[in-house]
């Protein structure tokens, strides 16, 4: 009777070690891919970009590169848009055609990694100041609507670079505070950087409401409207055929943060970009703008402004003119001639990045399957 019950027990105690070491493998698998950003290619340098038109309203400013390809090349209320760095580009054969066709590859690419958790459509829900939501990948019921409507608190959990990816259909934030983004536990100088939005809708993709804070990196199929005030530390990018709408918005392309030891971060928007195992550092085209001027890129270099320019942009030999509110392009820009490097280039997007985090884990799972197996081992010689 004793050795039935001894048995009885070794087998519980078996099994109990089998029950934990499936969702510990789950977890690690799920965490070692969402921490591998997205590399955007030379879409990483582009702060807009947009397929038909870019409309806008009131004074806006944008820092970091602009474009637009590849079914319009329409720039409309340009004169009251300020872009303290970066160039501009429309049409096919630019900088913008390439940028085009690198986010093909970044939004396939979004779309295509496990999702780690499903959310309620209100993302607000599942990410309070009180419990904030961890680095990963997400979606909502459905695979449908995404929405902020009382805020969005990410924990980055002491990685100034952490890795969110969200899927969805459509993203709409709510005005002002309740429909922002919020970021806490990524140290002294944390990065949005590798924040991304993969919308699916071909009509309405993002809508952001007035005078929000957003954060990260929008990659959708479908028009991208931002309300008044509404501020983006990240990128816009609208694929192919669709407009972006702007009223009084700050949109800045903010890179990734600079590790600089344990716990010193510095970031420097439109210059370095560092991910977990790898650094790549990119430099976009410098600028020196004069107010009222137009400006001139060549290829590999950056662009002046000379006295006496205005706002349409039309581009010959990575050279570019601004006059009002239209735009066309017969430049052959190369990717080498103004396109930056991606935010995850010089990384494996499907590899295991070894950064601590995830070396405690492949610690903790070795740890199970050899407890695991020593288990079996026992029962089997013992049965």
């Amino acid at each position: 009777m004793v050795a039935i019950l001894n048995r009885r027990s070794r087998v519980r105690r078996a099994l109990v070690v089998l029950a934990l070491a499936g969702p510990m493998a789950s977890a690690l698998a799920g965490n070692a891919y969402a921490a591998s950003p997205v590399a955007l290619g030379s879409a990483d340098s582009f702060a807009l970009l947009a397929g038909s038109t870019i409309t806008n309203t009131g004074p806006t400013t944008i820092t970091g590169d602009i474009g637009l390809c590849c079914t319009g090349t329409a720039f409309t209320g340009f004169g009251s848009v300020t872009q303290p760095g970066g160039a501009r580009y429309a049409g096919l054969g630019t900088a913008a055609e390439v940028a085009q066709n690198d986010l093909d590859t970044a939004y396939d690419d979004a779309a295509g990694r496990p999702v780690t958790r499903t959310l309620p459509v209100d993302l607000s829900l599942s990410a309070t100041p009180a419990t904030p939501l961890p680095p990963g990948v997400y979606d909502s019921t459905a695979h449908g609507v995404l929405q902020i409507n009382t805020g969005l608190t990410l924990d980055f959990q002491g990685d100034p670079n952490a890795v969110f990816i969200f899927q969805g259909t459509t993203l709409t934030t709510a005005s002002a505070a309740a429909g922002s983004v919020t970021i806490v536990n990524g140290g002294s100088a944390p990065s949005p950087c590798n924040i991304f939005w993969q919308l699916s809708s071909d009509t309405a993709g993002v809508t952001l409401g007035t005078g929000s804070a957003f954060k990260g990196t929008t990659m959708a199929l479908g028009a991208s409207v931002l309300g008044t005030g509404a501020t983006v530390q990240g990128r816009v990018l609208t694929r192919r055929s669709k407009a972006v709408t702007l009223d009084t918005n700050t949109i800045t392309r903010t890179a990734c943060a600079t590790v600089t030891g344990d716990d010193d971060t510095t970031t420097t928007p439109g210059s370095t970009t560092t991910t977990p195992g790898s650094t790549t550092t990119t430099t976009p085209p410098s600028s020196t703008t004069t107010p009222g001027g137009g400006s001139t890129t060549t290829p590999g270099g950056g662009s002046t402004t000379t006295p006496g320019g205005d706002d349409t942009s039309q581009e010959t030999s990575g050279d570019s003119t601004d006059d009002e509110d239209t735009a066309t392009a017969t430049s052959t820009h190369s990717r080498a001639g103004g396109a930056g490097t991606g935010s995850g280039e010089g990384s494996d997007t499907t590899g295991l990045p070894f950064t601590g985090q995830n070396i405690v884990w492949m610690l903790f799972a070795a740890s199970v399957l050899l407890l695991t197996g020593l288990a079996l081992r026992r029962f089997g010689s013992r049965h």
